[in-house]
């Protein structure tokens, strides 16, 4: 059944769409800064072994563990925080990840199977995020989902691409669900509407009404004026999402 509405009432939708996608694009940012840190590094630390004649090696990539440990410190929704290398950029492995998650007694290295030959490789080369970066020089945010490859949690992933004249590869990180739907629930309260946030799958990403669930995917994206909701708006940043707000159901 379409909902009944007034051009006062999209209009004040609207009004309220505006503060909450600002709030959000803080929440990115801050989210961001993680792997954006994490990429000035690399390319800090491959400028200065190239400046001394050397070669750029994997080993090279153990030293931006300090930005990790302090970008997770500043972030505790992040549950990993690292760079995973593009191919030609270390001349003794096609693939490589330097890569640390939380665990209970603090922070390990994320060890996943490269080989490419095997049934089970992580082949982060056809990720959708590192094509975006490595394709299309942006920023992307894939999720949530289940990673069942890495840490068996519902997280979403953030990642930028890396480049200092050429592609190096992607930085990126994993923030849980269980961390991160909280802290855009508290963006949305006191919307005086229900409003869902949705991904550019259509799945939802948080909501403040138990008529959209986490995770769930949507039949269309939200429109304006389709009948369902008042507002929408894109939240841009390179995330693909999307705010809608409806009337209180």
């Amino acid at each position: 059944m379409a909902e009944a509405r007034t051009p006062g009432e999209a209009a004040a939708a609207a009004e309220v769409l505006e503060t909450l996608l600002a709030r959000i694009r803080g929440l990115l940012a801050e989210i961001f800064a993680g792997p954006e840190a994490v990429a000035a590094e690399v390319v800090r630390r491959r400028r200065a072994v190239l400046s001394a004649g050397g070669t750029f090696r994997a080993g090279d990539l153990t030293g931006i563990r300090a930005v990790v440990e302090e970008r997770l410190a500043a972030q505790p929704m992040a549950d990993g925080l690292g760079f995973l290398t593009a191919a030609g950029l270390l001349p003794d492995r096609e693939r490589h990840i330097t890569w640390w998650q939380r665990v209970a007694s603090g922070l390990a290295p994320m060890r996943l199977n490269l080989d490419p030959t095997t049934v089970d490789v992580y082949d982060y080369f056809e990720m959708e995020w590192f094509a975006a970066a490595r394709d299309e020089g942006r920023r992307a945010v894939f999720g949530p989902y289940v990673d069942y490859s890495a840490a068996d949690h519902y997280v979403c992933t953030f990642t930028v691409p890396v480049v200092d004249g050429a592609f190096l590869g992607v930085a990126g990180t994993d923030l849980r669900m269980d961390a991160l739907e909280p802290r855009l629930l508290g963006l949305l309260r006191g919307a005086g509407h229900d409003a869902v946030l949705v991904g550019p799958e259509r799945r939802v990403v948080a909501a403040n009404s138990p008529r959209w669930l986490v995770g769930a995917r949507l039949p269309r994206l939200p429109h304006a004026g389709d009948g369902v909701f008042l507002a929408v708006g894109e939240v841009g940043r390179d995330s693909g999402w999307v705010l809608a707000l409806a009337a209180r159901g």
